[in-house]
């Protein structure tokens, strides 16, 4: 007896000396999503695979938008301990600095998830991410997207020149600004009037999200001429408390960190299968699905750009956003 009490001591001694998590340990996770909402679904699918990798050795539960704070304020909540992380738009945090949303949406930047994804892993997105993130005691473990968005309009807009004189629903900051550039008239709205202001032309097109999610939502009824993978790329960043993240051993972090490669994947594969059967229906029923060539989006490409040198001028972070991401453009080929 005296023996199997030294073992199992010994035994103890060396699981607390590699640092291994404490079974049972429970992280809340907000995301900045309504539970019905099919992103949200997507990033419950997430946790529960990576509660699998985990093993049990630490869980993670994961939270619709405003269950314990409102969105704009997670990124304090987490640094407190009072969720233990989140999986939101860094463009939330603007308001603190600027620089935020130059690393949440480079819009008019990429025309597809994996560019952005690739910014983010080897481009230094990550790395900027994680430098800001750690001042408000925040470890960022990735920035994933939730696909390039597309426009849902009410009039054909076929090139740049289209824009002018139409109303468009588009939130404030860069989108705003690159529409009023191409000469629309940006209009601030929330999600739940935008249909009804479609139908009755309030606005003329809407900045809304991704087509599958677009033609879902039931706005190709009424705006039968959508811009196919337009404009907007938004980060979907995930981050946890820097002080507990610090406390896991190293498997686990390393589980935390590249599975957020996952989550973009899993979005993005699944909104490609979701958007073939919308778009094949949407067809059926008289949409016209309009995509721009090469040559009108590099030219939105360079309005845009005019746009982001004056966000990179509001800060040094900001800055360094816009040289980090216009370098990494060049180099994939969609900047000179």
């Amino acid at each position: 007896m005296k023996l199997l009490k030294i073992i199992t001591g010994a035994i103890t001694g060396v699981f607390a000396f590699s640092g291994i998590a404490t079974a049972g340990e429970v992280w809340r996770i907000q995301s900045h999503l309504p539970s019905g909402h099919v992103v949200f679904q997507n990033e419950q699918d997430w946790i529960n695979d990576v509660n699998a990798m985990l093993g049990g050795r630490l869980t993670l539960e994961l939270l619709a938008g405003g269950a314990v704070v409102p969105p704009n304020e997670t990124i304090d909540a987490v640094g407190a301990g009072i969720i233990d992380g989140d999986i939101t738009s860094p463009a939330y945090f603007a308001g603190r600095d600027p620089a935020f949303a130059m690393l949440a949406d480079l819009v008019g930047g990429y025309e597809n998830w994996t560019q952005a994804l690739a910014w983010c892993e080897l481009g230094g997105g990550k790395e900027l991410l994680q430098e800001i993130y750690k001042e408000y005691n925040a470890h960022l473990a990735g920035c994933a997207n939730a696909g390039i968005e597309s426009v849902a309009s009410t009039k054909p807009i076929r090139n740049i020149a289209d824009f002018e004189g139409i109303k468009i629903r588009s939130p404030q900051g860069l989108a705003s600004s690159i529409f009023s550039k191409m000469g629309a008239s940006p209009v601030n709205m929330g999600m739940g009037d935008i249909f009804l202001s479609l139908e009755k032309g309030v606005v003329d097109a809407a900045d809304i999200s991704s087509y599958a999610m677009n033609s879902q939502g039931g706005f190709h009824e009424v705006a039968k001429y959508p811009l196919l993978d337009f404009h907007s790329l938004p980060v979907l960043s995930v981050s946890f408390n820097l002080d507990k993240y610090n406390e896991q051993p190293d498997d686990i972090k390393a589980i935390l960190n590249m599975a957020v490669r996952d989550l973009a994947t899993q979005i993005n594969l699944k909104d490609m299968m979701n958007r073939g059967k919308a778009m094949s229906n949407d067809i059926a029923n008289g949409v016209e699905v309009i995509v721009w060539s090469s040559e009108d989006r590099q030219a939105m490409r360079e309005i845009a750009r005019e746009v982001w040198e004056d966000a990179a001028a509001k800060s040094d972070l900001s800055r360094r956003a816009y040289e980090s991401q216009t370098n990494f453009l060049k180099i994939i080929g969609l900047l000179e």
